[in-house]
């Protein structure tokens, strides 16, 4: 929801360096003029033609004038490139400057002004001599810059200095809109076309300020919590303001008139961070454009109905977008070292996929008959080297894994005897049984190796391998053809049990690193994985092998997560928080509740789990030593089982009748 504020806000403090800034054309409107007596060409938007044109540097930003004459800047060579629609070839770059993050066209096209982001200057050229004529000296970092629609004017907006205000003709600064009016890290602009108004991003607030240009003073803001506004782009006609949300990987869109509502928010691509760049209206004002930084596309939205229209798959990481006056072209740098043009011709890209399944999943009768353990008696079987993780079939086997020692035991449920140790390969982090109870697999962390082993003998029957990676978590479908291989640093391996052999990665662009939860959903073909110390769980569709959502708790470290068995609720266990973290699934939103578990510090909280008679929560404790019940329904407090040492992982007989609990100090806890 939007929060509309009359008040300055305080910006908060980045540290390093930042490749950010906005797509603004500052040309003004055309104006058509009425029927009979138009001459000029009536703006479209481009086709679904798309080529690539080489250009090292890393091209970052691209302006267009109205005689088709563009540049691309060269964010890491610090240089621009020229060229003249419909041509893609691009001459020998000018040398500007160093980290060229933006370039601006005057509105009469005549004059370029590159910016060089920590020398904060803004070199001045002639395009039709592409000759840098002279150099404006402002105040570093310059993030990106923007230009008044009657070319008087640029706008220097800073990391931690606000908004420089210079006069182009004696090319001096002649006033400073203060950063603590501002907020920082000022990413992107945008003009009103008709009124003395600018709209400035301060990113890392989630915050646009509206700015009089009049009296340089920002007289309004509206603040997204939770978003990063990285751009903005506002219609011909005055009437919307859109924005793009790094953060969340959305398209956010309010009507001018009512800035003061929640915007209209459309998700982009995968969800990830880092992912929603820019957005930039076709110049007939039918179309929007949404670069993607990790999905590696543009989005292409219908402006009226914000429905997507279709996918231009265009590789590596799009930055800004441009277009000539026509609309026939779209410009867009790449930073994997191309500039592509969109243009007429080629076949129309497929329509796009329906919304996932996962975005809203179904809901469903738990199980019934089954129960819960009594929390009265515990019985303790000792367990050298570290056992760890804990598998139940659906024959009451349970097998714990030894993580110093490369084996793991069992034990034949209700008994809590446990059997000599046998080889499952070097360090066994998981466990997870078939569901017919006949094979367990094990992941072997460091080794890139699953270990199939055969139940009723306990003996190694084969190895399925990852390329690369550390195995942190390991999921398996629950209809039991697929193993998911969730590592550190390379995404989620998919393997296939029967040939156990990887099929298919879902990459680390979208997953995001040290994968440490996972749980599937009932009713969909869901899965749910964690990004530990991101704090995000994300939500991948298995008929795509895609992220479609995630969910994000600031401050969090999310290490387990467990699906309720009526798919109602995700619930993760914050590690670095001590916090139970708890989300609607069918409702896709992001808020979540949250309820203190046990000592209120880091490395506590560890795994969470539903009972078979999705009743009630365990959550395991690290520091504590205990194991904390909550009722799953209301998440009130219902009981503690102290166990003592460190809880790692809890499993369940199948009717619920006894949890298994395994602990690194050196036992396993049965619960009856």
């Amino acid at each position: 929801m939007a929060v509309h504020v009359q008040t300055r806000a305080r910006a908060a403090i980045l540290v390093g360096l930042l490749f950010i800034g906005c797509k603004h054309d500052p040309t003004a409107p055309a104006e058509i003029s009425p029927a009979g007596n138009d001459t000029r060409v009536h703006p479209g938007h481009p086709g679904f033609g798309v080529d690539n044109a080489p250009l090292d540097g890393v091209p970052f930003a691209v302006a267009i004038n109205d005689e088709n004459a563009y540049y691309v800047s060269q964010l890491i060579a610090g240089g621009v490139a020229r060229g003249t629609l419909p041509s893609q070839d691009m001459g020998v770059p000018i040398h500007v400057g160093s980290i060229t993050s933006q370039v601006r066209m005057s509105p009469d096209g005549r004059t370029a002004y590159a910016s060089n982001q920590d020398e904060g200057t803004i070199q001045v050229i002639d395009v039709a001599s592409n000759a840098v004529t002279g150099t404006i000296f402002g105040v570093p970092s310059i993030l990106t810059t923007g230009i008044s629609r009657d070319g008087k004017t640029l706008y220097a907006l800073s990391d931690f200095h606000g908004i420089d205000v210079i006069d182009l003709e004696s090319r001096s600064i002649t006033a400073t809109i203060p950063q603590s009016s501002t907020g920082a890290i000022l990413a992107g602009v945008a003009f009103h076309p008709t009124r003395p108004l600018m709209y400035a991003a301060a990113r890392d607030d989630g915050r646009i300020n509206v700015i009089n240009t009049d009296t340089n003073t920002v007289v309004d803001a509206i603040t997204v919590p939770g978003a990063r506004i990285q751009n903005l782009a506002v219609t011909d006609d005055g009437t919307q303001l859109f924005a793009t949300d790094i953060e969340r990987s959305r398209l956010l869109v309010w009507s001018t008139t009512h800035l003061d509502a929640a915007p209209h928010e459309i998700p982009v691509g995968s969800g990830v961070v880092r992912n929603a760049f820019d957005v930039a209206l076709t110049p007939d004002q039918v179309q929007v454009y949404v670069s993607a930084l990790a999905d590696g596309n543009v989005y292409v939205f219908d402006r009226a109905t914000l429905s997507l229209v279709t996918t231009i798959t265009v590789g590596g990481s799009p930055r800004y977008i441009a277009f000539d006056e026509t609309g026939t072209f779209a410009v867009i740098p790449n930073e994997g070292d191309w500039v592509t043009f969109v243009h007429e011709g080629g076949a129309p890209p497929p329509p796009p996929p329906p919304p996932s399944a996962c975005t809203t999943p179904p809901t469903g009768p738990a199980p019934s008959g089954l129960t819960h353990p009594e929390l009265g008696t515990m019985e303790t079987s000792p367990l050298g080297a570290l056992p760890f993780a804990v598998a139940v079939s659906r024959h009451n086997v349970a097998y714990i894994t030894q993580l110093l020692n490369a084996t793991a035991v069992r034990a034949d449920l209700p008994s809590s005897a446990l059997s000599a140790s046998f080889a499952v390969g070097d360090i066994p982090s998981q466990v997870r049984m078939s569901p017919d109870g006949s094979t367990a697999y094990v992941e072997n962390q460091d080794s890139e190796t699953i270990t199939y082993i055969d139940v009723a003998t306990n003996a190694i029957i084969g190895t399925a391998s990852i390329p690369d990676g550390s195995v942190l978590q390991l999921g398996l479908s629950p209809e039991g053809d697929r193993l998911y291989a969730l590592t550190d640093y390379y995404g989620v391996y998919v393997i296939d049990v029967s040939s156990r052999s990887v099929i298919a990665q879902i990459p680390a662009s979208s997953t995001g690193s040290l994968l440490t939860g996972v749980a599937f959903h009932p009713f969909a073909s869901c899965m749910y994985i964690s990004a530990r110390d991101e704090g995000v769980v994300r939500t991948v569709d298995l008929t795509l092998n895609a992220v479609v959502a995630e969910r994000r708790v600031t401050g969090g470290r999310i290490q387990t997560v467990a699906v309720s068995r009526d798919g109602g609720s995700l619930y993760g266990a914050d590690i670095g928080r001590s916090k139970l973290i708890s989300w609607d699934l069918p409702s896709a939103s992001s808020s979540f509740t949250e309820t203190g578990v046990g000592t209120p510090m880091d490395r506590n909280v560890f795994d969470v789990a539903v009972t078979p008679d999705n009743a009630q929560l365990w959550v395991g404790t690290l520091s504590d030593g205990k194991v904390f019940v909550f009722d799953r329904a209301t998440r009130a407090a219902l009981g503690e089982i102290v166990t003592g040492g460190s809880v790692r992982y809890i499993g369940f007989s199948p009717a619920g009748s006894q949890a298994v609990v395994a602990n690194e100090s050196g036992w396993v806890n049965f619960v009856p």
